[in-house]
């Protein structure tokens, strides 16, 4: 368990955990039990781990100047750029969606083109068996 006597500074915890300076001072001297939140909340707030408070998953993700840096990534986020990465989720499950449509709608055209390029070829046999049947005709009759 984390211990209360590594955060020095009293105002702070004062001022992060809302405590009175008696309690605090009680904390400090170990007269009273520190809660595990005022705990978690210190860590939060001092050293930015946000995993204190929001578990094992949240490992290595930290606040730093209003920034909030994963374990992934070199450069932190701001809130603006947290924001703007969900719009760009959005955007590209959008473009997602649309690629697929637009798959499904060149699969239909390219469907009919080739049931258009067969009866192309039929009707210009057609007309090839039509044109030497009317030659043949014309043999015969001329």
């Amino acid at each position: 368990m984390d211990d209360i006597t590594k955060y020095t500074n009293s105002q702070l915890i004062e001022e992060v955990t809302g405590e009175s300076p008696d309690k605090v001072r009680r904390w400090k001297r170990g007269i009273t039990k520190v809660p595990e939140s005022a705990i978690q909340l210190l860590k939060l707030y001092v050293e930015g781990d946000v995993s204190a408070l929001l578990g094992k998953d949240w490992q290595g993700f930290y606040f730093r100047k209003n920034l909030l840096f994963v374990p992934e990534w070199r450069n932190g986020f701001t809130a603006h750029h947290i924001r703007s990465m969900f719009f760009r989720c959005q955007q590209v499950a959008a473009l997602e969606s649309e690629i697929r449509m637009l798959k499904q709608q060149l699969e239909e055209r390219i469907n009919e083109y080739e049931a258009l390029e067969i009866k192309a070829d039929f009707y210009r046999r057609q007309l090839i068996l039509e044109s030497r049947f009317g030659m043949m005709l014309r043999g015969s009759f001329a």
